[in-house]
């Protein structure tokens, strides 16, 4: 195995960090790390013209993704990497620990989603549960996810988005921005929303699905 994971976080700190615990106290491998999307994915156009041997030996298995970048999500690069670059494998690596954000990053391809808060220890897990594709979600967070992933399977496309963006505890004005839909529009989808669910309002939904 060649153990080679990059990093993609806009904290210098966090992504040296990060980087030398791993290469001091795990078999893991960071060649590279970025600050932004743009920067990782023009290395990845330019590794990918390599000979297969060059290529090999620097393309990574795995990418850590920080869930907020500076003017942009980690998830729109995630979707870019799982469709453009299928053999390689996402890690998401975040402040939020809401289950809507871990549901989007189930959306756009990401294979783990582990909280900035775990110990060191469980991302090395993480990294090598992904690595023999598997998934993995942090212990705590998965109970929830269980629940979640039982009602995602019944709502429209629409509505799914519309509930992963409450679970984020978005406003509705949020919803209607990044949807480009009407306040109206949002609101009727939640009324059906509440109604397949089972619940009154926005505050009984998240706490059911926290």
């Amino acid at each position: 195995m060649k153990n080679i994971v990059y990093i993609v976080d806009d904290h210098n700190m966090v992504r040296n960090g990060l980087k030398a615990w791993l290469e001091q106290h795990s078999d893991w491998r960071v060649p590279k790390d970025f600050a932004n999307s743009k920067e990782c994915l023009e290395c990845l156009e330019c590794l990918s013209k390599l000979e297969d041997k060059l290529r090999d030996e620097v393309f990574p298995e795995i990418i850590i993704v920080d869930v907020q970048l500076i003017d942009e999500t980690g998830f729109a690069l995630v979707k870019q990497i799982t469709e453009k670059y299928p053999q390689i494998k996402c890690v998401m690596y975040s402040m939020f620990d809401t289950t809507g954000f871990v549901l989007q990053a189930k959306d756009s391809g990401a294979k783990g989603y582990i909280s900035k808060v775990a110990k060191e220890e469980e991302l090395v897990h993480c990294l090598e549960v992904v690595q023999n594709g598997g998934s993995y979600i942090e212990q705590y967070m998965a109970e929830a996810q269980n629940k979640i992933d039982s009602i995602v399977s019944v709502l429209s496309k629409q509505e799914h988005n519309i509930f992963e963006a409450i679970l984020q505890e978005k406003s509705n004005k949020q919803i209607c921005d990044e949807l480009f839909i009407s306040p109206r529009t949002v609101e009727n989808y939640t009324s059906r929303l509440y109604a397949k669910i089972g619940v009154k309002n926005r505050e009984e939904l998240i706490e059911r699905y926290r």
